[in-house]
């Protein structure tokens, strides 16, 4: 697995790890396996989201202007 791979096809794996866990009952060192996969895809995915998080700006309208905002703030 690869740090380069797209916030899509991490998603996509993760899910796959998901169906595979919900359907079937691996053995504990599959399970453990999939376990650490899966950490690894959230935490690529968390970057991913981060990152364009970080990129967004947010246009407000101050007195029939609009000015940028950068960020959005989580609460």
């Amino acid at each position: 697995m690869s740090e380069k791979q797209t916030f899509e096809k991490s998603l996509t794996d993760l899910q796959a790890i998901i169906e595979e866990l919900e359907s079937e009952t691996p053995s504990l060192d599959k399970m453990v396996h999939l376990f650490e996969e899966g950490m690894k895809l959230m935490k690529i995915c968390r970057t991913k989201l981060d990152e364009v998080e970080n990129r967004i700006s947010t246009l407000v309208k101050e007195n029939d202007e609009f000015s940028e905002k950068p960020g959005i703030k989580q609460s």
